[in-house]
Order: structure tokens, then C-alpha cells, then sequence
């Protein structure tokens, strides 16, 4: 799920020579499949190899009697699956579905296995995955039977990803994530594997679980310890309120949609300046967004990154909306010395 050459199936594809892409991409056959479609079932035999094209799947686990069902974990673009089993020659241990419409490529047991020979660069990022695979579930299952604090680095694990292991565990705790200079930067309280409470930078609930899946991935810490309360409570308003398996797809699609943005506006550079005298704007589930972003840039231009500060929205639904201010001509963008230059009050500002 991260868009770097070690986990992405289509970033590898750009690593190889033109004879090996082809290689590839001449055992690949496309297939589709609608919401809630079933792509194999646990214990099915391993014939095929599958990525993620577009959509998002899950991953389910079923017990022995068939009663019980757990998700542990949702995949998106650039994701594979299948494997493990696939070079075993072991049933599948769990099985996989689509959660909304996607589309697949499917590669042949014996077209895969003769990839991995023909392609050096293609067995060695399977085999890093599967490593890396067999060292997270090893780890879990540590965990779970021990019950001890699950730690690690975010350059290893992105808290999607730890999201997954603490919902799949079904762990009551809280998690703790520090920057680089070992300060607290987040806080995520799960119940029974649910998350509940959330506080990201100056975020809460939500929109800071939002902003964790996008920022996570970086220079720090993380801590889980298994606890019955958070460190501080929320007001009832900031609650997470998501199931877990719609917390996890949603964080995948706003992932993929945050790294879409260009750099610089992700990196939040420059000021933004009113164009308009009034604001219009017909999404009402922003609107409350769009009006504050307009009462603060009403005196004078203000830079992206303290505007962000001042609300309780994630870095990605911030930008949309600074977005549209701009595609719809309301608000220009300024960056480089231009954005220092700008006028400290407002000109005259022609109607809409």
C-alpha cells in the first residue's frame, strides 16, 4: 500500500528494462469485480497471483467452524496478493473480496514461478515482501500471546498498517506516535480492535486519523500498551464513529488521493489571496471549511500552513477545498517571492 519500489507492484514495473516489462506484462490478464465480489475463498486451491489495478479489497480470516470471521487488513492499487500460498502449494489461508468495484491482474501459478527466474529484480521484491510479511505476522502473533507493547519505527510500518495489526489482534490500548525528536505528535485509543478516540498534531477524532495515515510515514516512533482508558478524553463530537473495515478502505482511497496532489501544495507553501468580495460554494459538507478558510484570507493573504493550524481538518480535505477556491477563480495561490510580495490588505475585490 505505500507507493515505493519495496511494496508497490507498478513502481517495480518503472525499476525494470524494457525486456522484463514486457516479460511481465505479457502474463498479465485483467479481471473485474464488483462490491463484495469474492476473489477465492480460504482453503481454495493457489492457482493465480493477483494486484491490485484500482478498488480496494479485504483480507478475511474465517475460524475452523466457520462462525467467525475477522478482517486483517484492506489493500489497494499496487498491492498484491496470493503468493504465499501460490508458492507453497498450500490452500489459501484466507480469503480475499472486493469492497468496492476493482479491477485485478491476475497471473498464472506457473506464468509466476517462471517470472521469478526469467526477472531477478521481480523475485527479489517478492521475496523482500514475503519477508517482510512472515516477520509482521511472527511479530503478532508474539504479541498476542504475550500481551506485551507493540513498539517499532515508522519507517518500517505506516500506521495504516499498524491499524491493521491492532484491529486484526483485537486489542484494547492505546497507541502513541513520537517524531523524530521523541515528541508525543499523535494518540489513538482502540477498544476490542476499534479505534474511538483519535489526536494527530492539533487534530481530533476522525480527521486526525485522516491525517495520520497521510503523515505517519516518516522519521519517529510507535508505542501500543495495552490499557481500559485513553491518556485524555474527547468531547462526544470528536469520537471516531468508523468501523474498522471502512476506516481502513477510506484511509487507502485518501492516501492515494493525498499523494495525487501536486508536491509543493502538499508541502503547503505559499499564500492564498481572495480574488472575490463574497464566497460561493454549493457542497455542504464542506462549506464549513470553505467559509472559515474565507473569513481568515479576508483581511490579508495567509500562508496555507498556519490557515491548516486553525482548523479541525486533515491536511487532504484542506487542500481540496483550497483547491476549488482556485479552480473556481474566488482565490489565487501565490508561492515563491511572488506570496511575500502580496499586499498586506486587501484590494478591491470585483463580485462573483
Amino acid at each position: 500500500m505505500a507507493t515505493n519500489f519495496e511494496s508497490n507492484f507498478f513502481t517495480l514495473l518503472e525499476f525494470l528494462d524494457a525486456n522484463s516489462r514486457l516479460e511481465v506484462t505479457a502474463v498479465c490478464t485483467r479481471k473485474t469485480v464488483e462490491a463484495q465480489e469474492m476473489i477465492y475463498a480460504q482453503g481454495d486451491a493457489a492457482n493465480a497471483v493477483y494486484i491490485v489495478s484500482s478498488g480496494v479489497v479485504e483480507v478475511l480470516t474465517h475460524s475452523p467452524d466457520g462462525l467467525l470471521t475477522r478482517s486483517v487488513g484492506v489493500m489497494s492499487r499496487g498491492d498484491f496478493f496470493g503468493d504465499l500460498a501460490v508458492l507453497t502449494g498450500q490452500p489459501r489461508l484466507g480469503s480475499v473480496r472486493a469492497l468496492e468495484p476493482s479491477e485485478l491482474l491476475r497471473i498464472e501459478k506457473l506464468a509466476f514461478i517462471q517470472l521469478l527466474e526469467k526477472v531477478p529484480k521481480m523475485g527479489a521484491y517478492f521475496a523482500r515482501n514475503l519477508a517482510k510479511r512472515l516477520h509482521k505476522t511472527s511479530t503478532e502473533a508474539h504479541l498476542k500471546v504475550y500481551e506485551i507493547e507493540l513498539t517499532g519505527n515508522l519507517r518500517q510500518f505506516d500506521l495504516l498498517t499498524i491499524f491493521q495489526a491492532i484491529t486484526g489482534m483485537g486489542r484494547t490500548g492505546e497507541l502513541h506516535i513520537n517524531n523524530s525528536a521523541n515528541e508525543l505528535i499523535g494518540s489513538y485509543f482502540f477498544r476490542e480492535g476499534r479505534a474511538e478516540q483519535a489526536r494527530f498534531v492539533h487534530l481530533e477524532g476522525i480527521e486526525a486519523v485522516w491525517e495520520g495515515f497521510l503523515q505517519s510515514a516518516t522519521d519517529g516512533t510507535f508505542t501500543f500498551r495495552s490499557t481500559e482508558q485513553p491518556s485524555a478524553t474527547s468531547a462526544e463530537q470528536h469520537h471516531v464513529g468508523l468501523e474498522s473495515t471502512d476506516l481502513l478502505m477510506q484511509g487507502c482511497t485518501r492516501r492515494d488521493a493525498y499523494h495525487a496532489l501536486d508536491e509543493e501544495m502538499r508541502q503547503m507553501q505559499g499564500r492564498l489571496n481572495r480574488l472575490t468580495e463574497t464566497l460561493a460554494w454549493t457542497d455542504p459538507e464542506t462549506l464549513p471549511l470553505a467559509e472559515r478558510i474565507w473569513e481568515l484570507i479576508a483581511k490579508k493573504p495567509q500562508p496555507l500552513a498556519s490557515m491548516w493550524r486553525r482548523v479541525n481538518y486533515s491536511s487532504l480535505t484542506f487542500l481540496n477545498v483550497v483547491t476549488m477556491l482556485i479552480v473556481t477563480r474566488q482565490a489565487e495561490w501565490v508561492t515563491g517571492p511572488a506570496a511575500d510580495n502580496l499586499s498586506s490588505t486587501t484590494q478591491a475585490l470585483p463580485k462573483p
